[in-house]
């Protein structure tokens, strides 16, 4: 059975709304892919300066130095494990969305097959709309990976922040008490 023309320009018309999807996936792809990056940079430097932090405390260990300075090593050897598991979590906020964006692109690609294959195997209809939905769920999906990502991004920032104020009003108190 071949298909009349105007069955192709039907075929050609309902695909371009899955391939329009596929597009934006891809940008909102390289935009989190962007956001990865540079999550994973900032947890290589975190364990650099851990890794840094804790010869430093075994410096201090070794030379006998006053109890206050390992004290204070330890704190902020802490400090660097606790900002370390905030930022994980991003990272993995992010490697969902993508993977559900990653996902929803596959998804939408078998809906636009699909459509094409049910001109020439009508039974196809059902699983095109089975496509098209899940790959709209999981854009949806990862959309809400993202917005949580987004929710806990300043966390780290807010972190640090109060960090060093404890370390400035400590080290004022101290000095404030000689």
């Amino acid at each position: 059975m071949e298909p009349n023309p105007h069955a192709w320009a039907s075929v050609i018309s309902s695909s371009v709304v899955p391939i329009v999807i596929i597009s934006a996936c891809g940008l909102l792809c390289l935009a989190f892919y962007n956001r990865l990056s540079v999550v994973v940079t900032r947890l290589r430097s975190l364990q650099r300066e851990r890794l840094a932090e804790y010869k430093e405390l075994f410096r201090l260990e070794e030379e006998k130095k006053s109890k206050l300075a390992k004290q204070q090593a330890e704190h902020f050897l802490h400090f660097l494990e606790e900002q370390t598991v905030d930022i994980l979590k991003r990272a993995r906020y992010l490697r969902n969305c993508i993977l559900c964006l990653i996902l929803s692109i596959f998804s939408l690609t078998l809906t636009s097959l699909t459509i094409g294959l049910s001109l020439f195997y009508p039974y196809l209809d059902g699983l095109v709309v089975v496509f098209f939905v899940m790959g709209l769920f999981l854009v949806l999906y990862g959309l809400c990976f993202a917005v949580v990502e987004i929710k806990v991004s300043l966390n780290p920032v807010k972190m640090e922040s109060d960090f060093v104020q404890r370390l400035i009003n400590e080290q004022l108190a101290a000095t404030s008490t000689e």
